[in-house]
């Protein structure tokens, strides 16, 4: 069980901060309420930029940031899930073989939904994955992936037979998760975001369980 960074409770569903990237309980994930270093310093970045600029804000900048607004999502994603599992904490939980997980996989219908920007995203398909496979009886990990540039929810498995896998719900994939290497099959995809490559190297990950 992992504790809060903040007031050192322990915590069954940490929540992630998109900023720092350490777990906190649901009362100091916030990042106003952890003194999160790291959004202070991009707070401070805007405001040099904005006051270099005379007051102007190139038109790409007023909107919401990509990771504040990813960060919000997970907030309440994690939540909804923290909520479920509460509710199904009556009902015991194992976790699969690894020829079960791949049954549950190809049986789940959620890489079937939409991806739409802002409404429904990676953090949407992870919590759908999770709650499916908690009804379905099995213990089901909710993974947060950090790199430089790039902030991804995706799911995984404690297989009793083989290993830890991981999942890209939106894909019905599993994947290798690796410290220091591309997230991305660069066979397959090329990460890229609104027209500009990204760096995708992992640099760390949380496991919501």
């Amino acid at each position: 069980m992992l504790e809060c960074e903040q007031c050192g409770r322990e915590v069954l569903f940490p929540f992630g901060c998109c900023y720092c990237r350490k777990a906190f309980c649901s009362e100091h994930v916030l990042p106003e309420k952890h003194r999160c270093p790291k959004l202070y310093q991009e707070l401070k970045y805007w405001y040099q930029k904005k006051k270099a600029m005379k007051g102007e804000i190139p038109k790409s900048r007023k909107f919401v940031s990509p990771i504040l607004a990813f960060c919000i999502i997970l907030i309440f994603s994690s939540a909804i899930i923290a909520h479920t599992s509460y509710h199904l904490g009556s009902r015991e939980l194992r976790d699969p073989t690894y020829q079960e997980a791949l049954q549950f996989i190809e049986s789940d219908q959620t890489d079937k939904n939409l991806y739409k920007e802002g409404k429904y995203t990676c953090a949407n398909f992870a919590k759908d994955f999770k709650n499916n496979a908690l009804k379905a009886g099995y213990r089901c990990g909710y993974v947060l992936v950090f790199s430089p540039d790039w902030t991804h929810a995706l799911n995984c498995f404690n297989t009793t037979d083989y290993e830890l896998i991981f999942i890209e719900p939106q894909e019905d994939e599993i994947v290798t998760l690796t410290i220091g290497q591309p997230y991305w099959d660069r066979t397959k995809y090329t990460p890229r975001y609104q027209g500009r490559t990204y760096n995708d190297t992992v640099t760390s990950f949380l496991i919501n369980w």
